[in-house]
Order: C-alpha cells, then structure tokens, then sequence
C-alpha cells in the first residue's frame, strides 16, 4: 500500500544559539492561496481604481464638454456681438463719409451764394443812387429779394449751428436760395443794362451850364428860338463822354452844329453831342457809360468852347436835366 505523500511543508526559525529551534508547518496549499489572495485583492483594487478613475474621468469630461458648450455659446455670442458692433461701425464711417461729402457741397454752395450775394450788394452800392424813375421799382424789388436771401442766409446759419439740423435739408434749402439769387441776379442785369443805357451821366468834367433847354433869346439874331438842349462850358480839348451805353448811329460835320456824334441808346432814346473839336468815336460803334468819345470845341455856329448836349426820345427833343438830376459827373483823368 502506498503511502500518502506529505503535503505540508516545515520552516524552521533559528534565533540563535542558546535559543531552541522553532518550527513552522505550512500546507503547500496555504503557502500558494496566500499569494493567490494577494493578487486577486491587489487586483481588486486595482480594479476599484480604474473603475474610480475611469468614473472620475467622465465626471471631468463631462465638466469639460459643459465648459466647451458654455465657452462655444459665450464666444458665439461675443462673436454676435462683434460682427453687430463692426457692422454699426461700418455704418457710422458710411454715414460720415456721406455727411463728409454733403458738408463739402453745402460749402461750395454757400461759397457759391456769398458770391452771388456781393454781386447784388455791388449792383446796388454802384447804381442804388442811380436808378431813374421809371426803373425804380425793379431795383427797390431786386433790394427786398436781397434783404430776404440775407435773412435766409441767416437762418442758414442757425441751422449749421443745430446739432440736429438735418443736412439735406440744410443742402436743399441752400439750392433753392442759390436758384433765387440767380434769378434776382439775372433781373439785377437787366436792370444794370437799362440803367447804364439810361442817359444820365454827364458828358463833361464840367457841370456849369451857360444856356439851358427851351426858348431862349438866340445870341446871332436876337429873337426868341427854341433851344432844344443845354450848354456846358468848358474848355477847348475837355473829354466827352457818352452819357450811356449805345450805338453810334452818325457822326460828321455840320455848318451850324459843326462836328457831333449821335448816340441810339434803348427806349427809343438819343444823345447828340454838337461843337465838337475832335470826333474819337465812329459809326457803328459800340459805346459804354461814360467812354472818350470826342473833345470839347468851338466848330459850327457858335459863340465861344462849349458842348450843345441835346436828348432826343421817339425823335422829339426833351430837357436833359431830369436825365442828369443826380449832377454826377466823371473826373477828367479817370478816363483820359
């Protein structure tokens, strides 16, 4: 019969020499479950651990994944945000460069209507005094329509001074005044044309008057004639000029008015200019207000130097003192 084998094993503890020897039986079974035992509790917690951590983990992706949404929807946001304040920006720069160049227009037309502006207040300083009668009321209108476009001037600008005033606004009211003063300048023109064609101006440097219009006693017969214009004495050689703008119709020389030049002027007016030493301007000339036209003399029937000034309207001679009633003359060396 054979025997068992013996499956424990012995360990023998030696503590030294005067100390008895000690004696350990273990089962080959308790000394391989002990590091069995060992292994499957590391393992376990091994085990326990990755599955913490691997718990902690999702928890922390979880959390992250979270901070992700939450960061994506602030940066969207921001990002909204950006974009509508660079758009607002872009659309301030827009209507800055718009404003920019309506400012530039509204400046080139106020330069525009302070041009036009002293245009009129030079048409009125020259010929305000001037005006005869009958053109009067044309100059007092172009005057109110000046004092008018000042006080729209005015309220212009008031209107650049408010901070809310609304510049197309500002820039139409602008064009429609500009449009005004040309028009008021226009009629200021013709006004201007008639005026300078309008025989007031005394033909001489000289105002002394030796025989005026109407009948007088003729100083080569002794009876009475009617004298159909007046004398201006002066000397031999003084200027003549040319009481307005006109055409020079004729000139030549006659026995009894000696040498003259005749002037067409509007409204069916004339100026004749007789005793003439010397004749400057010719036929079909174009004369303006107060141009050298001839010298003073003593040619024709005549007693002494002077200049038989003489009006004609629709060929009928009128005085021309109430063409000269403003007794303005031209110096002698402005227009030599």
């Amino acid at each position: 019969m054979r025997h068992k084998q013996n499956s424990n094993w012995s360990f023998l503890l030696m503590r030294g020499p005067d100390q008895s020897v000690k004696q350990f039986n273990v089962t080959k079974r308790s000394l391989i479950a002990t590091p069995v035992a060992l292994i499957a509790v590391v393992t376990s917690c091994v085990v326990g651990l990755q599955l913490q951590a691997a718990s902690e983990l999702k928890r922390i992706e979880q959390q992250q994944s979270l901070l992700q949404q939450r960061y994506d929807t602030m940066l969207s946001e921001h990002s909204s945000d950006i974009n509508n304040k660079d758009s607002y920006i872009n659309t301030l720069q827009t209507e800055l460069v718009s404003l920019q160049q309506n400012q530039a227009k509204i400046d080139a037309k106020l330069i525009e209507l302070q041009e036009l502006e002293d245009q009129l207040q030079q048409f009125i300083q020259t010929y305000g005094e001037e005006v005869p009668i009958s053109l009067d009321r044309s100059i007092t209108e172009d005057e109110d329509n000046l004092q008018g476009q000042q006080q729209s001037s005015y309220q212009i600008a008031t209107m650049a001074y408010q901070a809310n005033a609304p510049l197309q606004e500002m820039s139409d009211y602008i064009e429609a005044m500009g449009i005004s003063m040309q028009q008021t300048l226009r009629q200021a023109s013709k006004v201007r044309e008639e005026v300078d064609a309008y025989p007031n101006l005394w033909p001489t440097s000289a105002t002394q008057i030796t025989s005026g219009f109407g009948y007088r006693s003729d100083p080569f017969s002794g009876q009475s004639r009617f004298h159909a214009g007046i004398d201006i004495a002066g000397k031999k050689g003084d200027t003549i000029f040319s009481a307005a703008d006109g055409e020079v119709i004729e000139t030549g020389y006659d026995n009894q008015y000696g040498r003259y030049i005749i002037i067409s002027h509007l409204h069916d007016l004339q100026t004749i200019y007789m005793h003439l030493e010397t004749i400057i301007a010719s036929e079909g000339d174009t004369v303006v207000r107060g141009e050298k036209i001839g010298l003073m003399g003593n040619t024709g029937k005549s007693t002494g130097t002077h200049l038989h000034f003489q009006i004609v309207q629709k060929n009928v001679p009128v005085s021309p003192l109430p063409f000269l009633n403003n007794q303005k003359h031209i110096k002698e060396e402005s227009n030599v």
